[in-house]
């Protein structure tokens, strides 16, 4: 057999197109493994809001795990389940900032930092203002439990109270009227 120009140039011409098929089947791949990388965020974020939304309706325990689900179950011991009766009447619940992020170096954790405004339905008509609002920051540690997302620590803190306002005239109305007096 005879190797001429034509036959080595196409023997070129393959390895070359092979190689270059290889490159991009392995880029293909990394970007395959880098959009699951951000759908999965995308679905922890997900997760996110409807755990803030189960918290803040008392309905969050299928999104515990850990030390977080010891503390839930200890309080149902001591305390009963909660019930509609004795939960607060949430008249609407906003989310004001989500945050979700994977701990660097750790594909299995990860923590999420939200503000949430609630407004709870007082039903009495002599109390000041409006309905009763909270503004609470929720931080949630997240760990992949056999494949699913789960809080294992939470940290929730008030920020606003619709009632400090109240409380701030009323001080000052107790302070004028022992000014007046003395």
């Amino acid at each position: 057999m005879r190797i001429t120009v034509t036959n080595l140039v196409l023997v070129a011409l393959l390895l070359i197109a092979g190689s270059f098929s290889f490159l991009l089947y392995t880029d293909l791949q990394e970007a395959k493994a880098t959009i699951e990388k951000y759908q999965d965020i995308e679905k922890l974020n997900q997760r996110s809001e409807d755990f803030i939304r189960a918290l803040i309706y008392g309905k969050h325990k299928k999104y515990l795990t850990g030390e977080q689900l010891e503390k839930y179950e200890t309080g149902e011991k001591e305390y009963g389940t909660p019930t509609e009766k004795n939960m607060a009447e949430v008249n609407e619940m906003k989310i004001q900032q989500l945050f979700t992020k994977k701990i660097k170096n750790k594909d299995n954790e990860a923590e999420s930092y939200a503000i949430v405004q609630v407004r709870y339905e007082t039903g009495d008509p002599n109390q000041y203002g409006d309905d009763y609002i909270h503004t609470l920051t929720v931080n949630s540690h997240w760990v992949k439990d056999a494949g699913e997302w789960k809080v294992d620590h939470l940290e929730m803190s008030l920020l606003k109270d619709s009632r400090d306002e109240m409380l701030r005239k009323q001080a000052e109305e107790a302070l004028r009227k022992a000014g007046q007096a003395s």
